[in-house]
Formats: C-alpha cells, sequence, structure tokens
C-alpha cells in the first residue's frame, strides 16, 4: 500500500497566507480540496518526507508514528524535513517503562529504533535539533548518495539526483518494494539527463512526479526548481516510449501549489485526458 499523506506545494493548498480565487474556492470546497504539505508512507513503517503537519496527517489517516523505523528525506528543505518532532523521541537508556516520575524525558513509551536517510543538509538539521543525542532519541542516519542503493528494514530505495536547488543535492527516490518498483519525483523540474538515462534500467508499477506549477504557461523548463502539469505530460510520454512504464502504469500527480492549478475536483479530470492522476490526500494506491 502506498498512501500520500499530503500532496500541496510548500505554501499549502489553499495557500495558509492567501485568498486568490483558487485559494477561496478549495476552502469553501473542502474535503479533498484541501492538501498539506507532500509527504507518503509505504504500508505503515517506511515514510517519504517529514513535514510540519506530519502528526496530524498521520493521525487522520489512520497511521501513527510509533510504527515508523525508516524516513527517507528528499532534502532539506523545511516543508520536507521539519525535525523538530524528532525531539520527543528522547526517552534514555535504563528507565522503567513506564518511567517513573516525569523527569526523564517527553516520551513515555519507548520508540523504535528509527533510520533517517538524506543529505548531508539533512543530517546537519537532525544533530542541531537533538543536539547531537542520537542513542538518546533512538535515531541513526545513512547519508544518501546518488545512484547507490540503500537496503532499509523493509525496502531498497536507491537515490537519483532531482533538478531542484543547486545548493544541496536532492534526492527523487526508486523504491524496490515487495517485488513492485516505485519512482518519487518530487522536488524536480525536468529530469537531469543523468537520472534519465539511470531510470531507462527500471520498469516501473507506479510513477508519482510533482505539479507545483500547474497550467503556468509560463513554465521554464531550463531552470531547476519545479514542474508544471505540461512537463508532466511530457515525461510520462517519454516513459512510456522508453518501456520503462505500461500505458496503464499510475503515473500520479503530488506537490500541486494552488496558483496554477483550480481545485482537485475541477482539476483531477482535466489532468486525467492526459493520461495524469491528480493525487489528493489520503490517496491510497494498491501495488
Amino acid at each position: 500500500m502506498f498512501t500520500f499523506l499530503g500532496t500541496s506545494a510548500g505554501e499549502q493548498y489553499p495557500g495558509v497566507w492567501c485568498d486568490c480565487p483558487n485559494c477561496h474556492e478549495a476552502r469553501g470546497l473542502g474535503g479533498i480540496n484541501i492538501r498539506r504539505n507532500s509527504c507518503a508512507i509505504v504500508s505503515d513503517h517506511t515514510l517519504i518526507d517529514f513535514g510540519p503537519a506530519i502528526p496530524v496527517q498521520l493521525d487522520q489517516q489512520g497511521f501513527s508514528l510509533l510504527k515508523v523505523q525508516t524516513l527517507l528525506v528528499t532534502h532539506s528543505h523545511l516543508d520536507h524535513f521539519f525535525p523538530w518532532y524528532l525531539r520527543w523521541r528522547y526517552y534514555p537508556e535504563g528507565v522503567a517503562s513506564p518511567p517513573e516520575g516525569d523527569e526523564m524525558g517527553p516520551a513515555f513509551t519507548k520508540p523504535l529504533p528509527l533510520t533517517v536517510y538524506g543529505n548531508s543538509q539533512v543530517w546537519d538539521l537532525l544533530w542541531q535539533t537533538v543536539k547531537g543525542d542520537l542513542k538518546g532519541h533512538h535515531l541513526d542516519f545513512v547519508v544518501l548518495k546518488p545512484w547507490e542503493p540503500v537496503a532499509t528494514k523493509h525496502l531498497v530505495c536507491t537515490p537519483v539526483k532531482a533538478n531542484h536547488d543547486p545548493t544541496q543535492e536532492c534526492f527523487n527516490f526508486i523504491l524496490e518494494y515487495q517485488g513492485k518498483t516505485i519512482l518519487y519525483a518530487t522536488d524536480t523540474a525536468a529530469l537531469l539527463p543523468e537520472t534519465k538515462d539511470f531510470l531507462t534500467g527500471y520498469r516501473f508499477d507506479l510513477v508519482v512526479m510533482e505539479g507545483t506549477l500547474g497550467f503556468n504557461q509560463q513554465y521554464d523548463a531550463t531552470v531547476s526548481g519545479h514542474s508544471n502539469f505540461q512537463l508532466n505530460r511530457e515525461t510520462r510520454n517519454w516513459m512510456l516510449g522508453q518501456n520503462v512504464l505500461a500505458e496503464t502504469t499510475p503515473f500520479v500527480i503530488t506537490h500541486t501549489g494552488p496558483h496554477f492549478a483550480p481545485p482537485h475536483e475541477r482539476c483531477a479530470p482535466l489532468l486525467a485526458k492526459w493520461g495524469l492522476t491528480l493525487a489528493h490526500d489520503g490517496m491510497k494506491i494498491h501495488l
């Protein structure tokens, strides 16, 4: 099971400080037209990204951080990695369970070990947040390198280079889980040539790509950052031509911004005409 916990771009949908026509309409419609910061979960144990609303997003969809053992982080922007909640994992060794008194820390349930995978900036943020005490927070960290697969507790993750922020090494993920292969591509603009070459060695059962800039016709494909729906369509067609996915393979759009895409109920049918599925918060893909 692959579940979209959040499907918005950084400003969320509706934008937290915006009352443009799209944001205003989404507030009135509610339901699947409301999006929170992009993140996803594989089964109940592997999180992809960790934004500011992650505890609420998990609760709303019937999941719990207590079961998560792997956190894959695409990059260090705070809408994708908000490490503050990791402070509340502090539970020193050698105390009673449940502990006696209330002086040992914020958690009265010993957490499962959690391994975080990400780039060096993610590592820096994590280290600062837990004040260098990984053991007391039952955390481990693995620095990812592009093209090099890592075997987590439940799946194999191969990070590939994303075309997003030139100041850091941003990743998209190829996930191999229970005989299925998933491409999770957010945040990224047009796929880099080396990434496209690498992807041709795979056959995907699910492709997830960001569509931050929606129907914006002023999109410049030469600039790193984000994608628009036309680029999503072109990427799907390229992948079909390379035989890395089938016509029936779900090609799902997430990380949708409010300013160039109407609310979900109006936008999803438009994308469906292009063979694209618009994700919404809580959407599940059965692989």
